[in-house]
């Protein structure tokens, strides 16, 4: 701890010597010496001597562009940075980065596109899913459903980034090259990137009228069981129909394998809670970032994103009923296991000649209020 101290000292008496060479010197018994004026000038930038390091540095200008590469919910930014942010964005003209240009100009033909292109096909409107999501929750399903801290560890960023450009490319991908954590990423990075998020600013409102659990000691735990089918039901009849049809089945399918890991939460560490924490920061985007990260809390007292896919997963087969009889419809299935019966589905959609499993209409729901739920579990 001596160091840091003795360093500045050393500093503030006006000049030092750095065992650094010249930029055009390569001996490394040279010496120059730089006083704190000359060190302050260069910002430190001469200290980025390797390449193939400065050439991973991203410069980003505004938090919203910080939000596309990195989860804001996983970093610690103070409040003073996020009021300046909004008046820095605020006088910012609607212009896109050179970066982004760029990757619009690619035109990529996975990430990145619109659900409506990617999840039909075909004159009969078969609905199937995109490539990199059938592939990624086969592959986790039958390979990384035990795996400890799944979707929270970090992959290498060389691998993950050739996966995803072989995807765009239309590639082959050897998922089993790159891991359980590529396949975990790549997953959550499709729905990162996609141009209208899941759950956009508008349906922020439709969210935080979700019924919560009033939290009061000991009955916290009963409070909970008896609020879970009112809120259960309010996401199944109130947000799911908010949604576009795409969203709608996406969310299913995704559901079903996180689901399925969070019924090995033991081997894991990963129950339906900790899938919620993960998962909100890829689903909800809007052009408020603090409004962002308010929405990926969640827990029986938490009206949020994180809260909404807690119960998905969760109460799957409930919340999912409708787009569960447009999946499986009426078919013999191996098992009466919907999860599973589901994944079942996106395994037969990476066999040859699979051509889409085409939408009927679900039988109509009975009507249903909130308000009712809440008197009948207050009869009980």
């Amino acid at each position: 701890m001596t160091g840091i101290p003795l360093f500045l000292q050393r500093m503030g008496r006006g000049s030092m010597s750095f065992d650094e060479p010249r930029p055009n010197t390569t001996h490394p018994t040279k010496r120059h010496s730089l006083d704190m004026d000359t060190l302050l000038s260069r910002r430190r930038l001469p200290l980025l001597r390797s390449p193939k390091f400065f050439a991973k540095v991203t410069w980003v200008d505004t938090l919203s562009q910080l939000a596309t590469m990195v989860p804001l919910s996983q970093v610690s930014i103070p409040q003073p940075v996020y009021e300046y942010n909004m008046k820095v964005e605020s006088a910012l003209p609607a212009l896109s980065t050179p970066r982004q240009q760029q990757q619009q100009q690619q035109a990529p033909m996975a990430f990145g596109v619109p659900l409506e292109g990617v999840m039909t096909r075909g004159s009969n409107s078969s609905a199937i899913l995109p490539r990199p999501v059938r592939e990624c929750i086969a592959y986790l399903r039958h390979n990384g459903v035990a795996t400890e801290g799944l979707f929270r560890r970090s992959p290498p960023s060389t691998v993950l980034r050739a996966a995803k450009d072989a995807y765009n490319g239309d590639q082959p991908v050897d998922l089993e090259l790159g891991g359980v954590h590529v396949a975990a990423v790549l997953l959550k990075l499709f729905f990162r990137e996609l141009p209208e998020p899941i759950f956009s600013s508008h349906s922020y409102a439709t969210v935080r009228a979700l019924p919560v659990a009033t939290i009061d000691g000991n009955a916290a735990a009963d409070v909970a069981k008896q609020m879970d089918s009112v809120r259960a039901r309010y996401v199944e009849e109130v947000i799911l129909p908010s949604l576009s049809r795409e969203c709608r089945l996406l969310l299913c399918f995704t559901c079903a394998l996180l689901a399925i890991v969070a019924r090995n939460e033991e081997s894991n560490r990963m129950t339906a809670f900790n899938l919620a924490i993960v998962w909100a920061p890829n689903l909800a985007r809007s052009a408020n970032p603090v409004a962002d990260v308010a929405m990926c809390s969640a827990g029986p007292a938490a009206a949020t994103v994180g809260s909404v896919i807690q119960i998905m997963v969760a109460c799957f087969d409930s919340v999912f009923a409708a787009e569960l009889a447009t999946i499986l419809g009426s078919s013999n299935t191996a098992t009466d296991d919907r999860v599973v019966a589901v994944l079942d589905v996106v395994d037969r959609m990476n066999e040859d000649g699979w051509v889409g499993f085409v939408e009927s209409t679900p039988p109509a729901l009975p009507p249903r209020s909130v308000s009712t739920d809440k008197a009948e579990s207050g009869s009980d």
